[in-house]
């Protein structure tokens, strides 16, 4: 599997950690059966879940000092920041 993409601002964030911060991001998993794992994988890194969207995406909370963590990560696609416009946020956990 490729590298996911990152967007600008997960890559600053990657980088460059602000300290006892979290990051809202949307992950996109590579295929629709690694969402469960990709979930799961986000609460061993202190995070949360926060709304599984229709395009198969999750939106996610947690520590800035995880994201890094996350983006090493071979069963993603994509991951960029929860502000992305035109992403259906409102869709239900």
């Amino acid at each position: 599997m490729t590298d996911p993409y990152l967007s600008h601002p997960v890559r600053r964030l990657r980088r460059d950690p602000p300290a006892d911060e979290r990051a809202e991001l949307v992950v996109e998993p590579a295929d629709d059966d690694d969402a469960d794992a990709v979930a799961a994988a986000v609460r061993d890194l202190d995070g949360d879940v926060t709304a599984r969207l229709p395009s198969g995406a999750l939106r996610v909370d947690l520590p800035a000092a995880a994201v890094d963590a996350l983006c090493d990560r071979d069963d993603l696609r994509r991951i960029e920041t929860a502000n992305t416009l035109g992403l259906g946020l409102d869709a239900d956990p």
